[in-house]
C-alpha cells in the first residue's frame, strides 16, 4: 500500500501538522496558533510535538510515513533548505530547517515557501489539477505566489521568485513589512483590510463594522459585512483592484492558464475576485487573458498543508512530480 506523508505548515497565525495520503486526503491533523515571540528552536519542538500528536490519531495502517513536507511562511532558499527570512516572525534568517527536521526523525524531508507549496497542492489536487502553467496567489496574513511553469515550480536564481506581494501597485502608500511603501501586501492582505476599516471608520458613520471593537476589527469582519455593508463593500472592491493590477502584471509576463487566489482572504469569493477579474481584463494583454481562468483556491484552509503534502509526495516518488 502506498504510504502516507507528513505535512508541517509554518505561518504567521498558525501551526499545522498532518497526516496525508497519497490522493490528498487528510487522516489526521493537529492545528495550533503561532506564538510570534516564540524562537525558531521552540516552534520546531512545537511541531514535532504535533506530528506526533497527529499520528497518534491517524489509523494504524498510515502511520509508517515516506516523507516529511515542510510549507514555510517566508523566503526559502531550496537548494540548501534553509529559511531566508520570514516578514511575520523573528529569528528565522539562515535556519537550516529541512536538515533539522531530517535529523529529528530520519525521514526524506523537502522544504519551500508557503506560496510555492500551495501552488503545487492545487496543481496536484484542487483548482489547476491538470493544469501546466498556473499562478497561484495567497492572500493572508502576507501575500505571496507560486508559479507552475510548463508543470514543475519555477523558483528563479535563487529560489525568491514570485515574491508578488512586494510589487509596488500604489506608490507612496503604506508602508510595508518589508520597508517600502505601496507593496501589493501592504494593501490587499488581511492586515492592510483590517487597517482600511479602522481608518474609514475614524471618518465614516452608520456601517455596521462599527460595533466591532476597533482592536478586534479583521479582514473577515469585513468581508463578512460586504454583502450588506457599503463601507465594508467599497474596501472590498478596493483590495480586488489591487489584486487584479498584480495579476494583470504577471499574466502578460508569464502567460499562465489559471490563477488560483487562495489564503485566507480568498474566502471572500466573488467580492474579491470579481473586481480583481475586471482589472485584469482591463490591463492584460487580450491574447494573454482571453482563455484565462481566475478562481479562488479549493484547497482552504488546508492549501499550504496540502502542498507541503505534494512537496513530500514528489520527494518519496521523483516519477510523480509535476
Amino acid at each position: 500500500m502506498p504510504r502516507p506523508v507528513l505535512a508541517l505548515d509554518i505561518g504567521g497565525t498558525k501551526l499545522t501538522a498532518g497526516v496525508i495520503t497519497p490522493q490528498g486526503e487528510v487522516m489526521a491533523d493537529c492545528v495550533r496558533r503561532t506564538d510570534a515571540g516564540a524562537s525558531p528552536p521552540e516552534i520546531l519542538e512545537t511541531l514535532l510535538e504535533m506530528a506526533e500528536e497527529a499520528l497518534s490519531q491517524a489509523p494504524a495502517e498510515w502511520n509508517e510515513l515516506a516523507a516529511i513536507g515542510i510549507s514555510f511562511g517566508g523566503p526559502v532558499d531550496f537548494e540548501s533548505g534553509r529559511t531566508i527570512t520570514c516578514h511575520h516572525l523573528a529569528g528565522w534568517e539562515g535556519v537550516p530547517l529541512r536538515d533539522l527536521v531530517a535529523e529529528r526523525t530520519g525521514l526524506p524531508v523537502v522544504m519551500d515557501n508557503d506560496a510555492n507549496a500551495a501552488a503545487l497542492g492545487e496543481t496536484v489536487f484542487g483548482a489547476g489539477k491538470g493544469c501546466r502553467h498556473l499562478l497561484y496567489l495567497t492572500v493572508s496574513t502576507g501575500i505571496g505566489a507560486g508559479l507552475i511553469l510548463d508543470g514543475g515550480i519555477y523558483r528563479g536564481a535563487n529560489s525568491m521568485a514570485g515574491e508578488m506581494g512586494h510589487m509596488i501597485v500604489a506608490p507612496g502608500g503604506p508602508v510595508c513589512t518589508c520597508g517600502r511603501r505601496g507593496c501589493l501586501e501592504a494593501v490587499a492582505a488581511g492586515p492592510a483590510i483590517a487597517r482600511a476599516a479602522r481608518e474609514a471608520l475614524a471618518h465614516e458613520a452608520g456601517s455596521i463594522l462599527a460595533a466591532v471593537p476597533r482592536g478586534e476589527l479583521t479582514a473577515r469582519h469585513v468581508a463578512e459585512a460586504a454583502e450588506s455593508d457599503a463601507l465594508a463593500a467599497r474596501i472590498m472592491t478596493q483590495v480586488g483592484e489591487y489584486l487584479g493590477t498584480g495579476i494583470a502584471c504577471a499574466v502578460n509576463l508569464i502567460n499562465p492558464e489559471v490563477v488560483v487566489v487562495g489564503g485566507g482572504v480568498s474566502r471572500a469569493g466573488d467580492l474579491l475576485l470579481a473586481p480583481a477579474r475586471e482589472v485584469v481584463a482591463d490591463r492584460a494583454v487580450a491574447e494573454s487573458s482571453r482563455h484565462l481562468r481566475i478562481v479562488a483556491g479549493e484547497l482552504e484552509p488546508r492549501g499550504a498543508l496540502l502542498g507541503a503534502a505534494a512537496l513530500a509526495l514528489a520527494e518519496s516518488d521523483p516519477a510523480e512530480s509535476p
